[in-house]
């Protein structure tokens, strides 16, 4: 068995026999890898109020689930899933069953149904991803794996950002980039927004060519181990403005203070509200868009959100991005990430981004 995933089981299940259920029926791809260890791209998981899960697949995975899922009990199906699992259901008498009722197709619940006329259905939504939002030692030594291997990423980009560039293709070269330095996948698609694009928070790569002058916002990120990095980096390209300096140092000391609310046991929406008392005190407070960050781990947008109207309290071990950002139409825009340790006592960067805007392409 894999280190760690006893705790896992064990969690849940103390919540399955609170709950008087027999068993819980996992869909999630995220929460099907937490609880079994299993990457493949097709499965369910049943996970009882004792013992240990099963893992249910097809005959494409039966190799690759015995091999990564030691200590799971695995039934490669020759019919449909559903089938498979209303059989184990009818087999082991189980009579309550816990359901993903937010993650589970509605065609698959009601073929369930049916199948399972007299099993009882007990909503479980959260669940497992309220599991996830603490981070172990294991996963945290691969958040930090994904985010030293992003950071190496854009070193090796930096200095050859530059006038004429497009946007596509700076993008193209930062994904390489990342897999070079030994990602395992991209943690979303590449954002490199230039000039006027730049106040587009989620910009796609144009053919733009980047201009001196322009500010460049790059938003990049990749996967180690299932476990996800997520970056943002903003520059001046061949020249600043005393304007551009200006809103940087603002949007970077917006970070500052909200790190300071990312504590154990503070509400979420403490952090969100430092930064936008920072920008309201200057007037630019419309012109942050978005929420202040999310948690990061098998999921790129993971539990907590760092939201104004979230009413989520921190703990240590959860892995949060703090990115604060404004966007001012027709001029640009400017967006510094980082990602966070949430500890007993305070929170930890595991990344840094510069204090002054940087300047590229002299």
């Amino acid at each position: 068995m894999k280190a760690g995933l006893r705790p896992r089981w064990q969690q849940t299940q103390a919540w399955l026999r609170q709950k008087r259920c027999r068993a819980l029926w996992v869909v999630q791809a995220a929460n099907r890898r937490y609880l079994t260890g299993f990457t493949g791209s097709a499965g369910w998981v049943l996970l009882p109020s004792q013992g240990r899960p099963l893992l249910i697949t097809d005959g494409r995975y039966q190799e690759q689930a015995r091999k990564e899922c030691p200590g799971v009990a695995v039934a490669i199906c020759q019919k449909d899933a559903q089938n498979c699992l209303s059989e184990y259901l009818r087999q082991q008498g189980v009579r309550t069953l816990a359901f993903e009722d937010d993650r589970v197709a509605v065609k698959s619940w009601r073929e369930m149904r049916r199948a399972c006329p007299r099993v009882r259905w007990v909503e479980a939504a959260g669940l497992i991803e309220r599991l996830r939002q603490r981070k172990s030692q294991d996963e945290i030594s691969c958040l930090r794996r994904a985010i030293r291997l992003a950071e190496t990423a854009y070193a090796r980009i930096y200095p050859r950002i530059k006038p004429g560039l497009r946007e596509i293709d700076l993008a193209q070269r930062l994904e390489q980039a990342l897999h070079e330095a030994g990602g395992q996948g991209l943690a979303f698609p590449t954002i490199v927004a230039s000039g006027p694009n730049s106040a587009l928070p989620h910009a796609k790569p144009t053919t733009r060519k980047i201009r001196r002058g322009d500010l460049l916002v790059m938003d990049f990120g990749t996967i180690y181990k299932g476990y996800h990095s997520d970056l943002t980096r903003t520059v001046a390209v061949g020249k600043i403005t005393p304007k551009q300096r200006e809103i940087y140092k603002l949007v970077k000391k917006a970070q500052k203070e909200a790190k300071k609310a990312i504590i154990s046991d503070a509400f979420s929406s403490e952090s969100d509200k430092k930064a936008r008392e920072i920008f309201k005190n200057k007037g630019l407070e419309e012109h942050f868009v978005h929420s202040l960050g999310h948690g990061l781990g098998l999921e790129i947008h993971e539990a907590p959100r760092l939201s104004i109207r979230s009413r989520e309290k921190l703990a240590s071990g959860m892995v949060v991005t703090c990115e604060p950002g404004l966007y001012l139409p027709g001029w640009g825009g400017i967006r510094i990430e980082d990602d966070v340790l949430v500890t007993s006592h305070a929170s930890q960067w595991l990344s840094r981004s510069p204090e002054d805007l940087p300047l590229v392409g002299r």
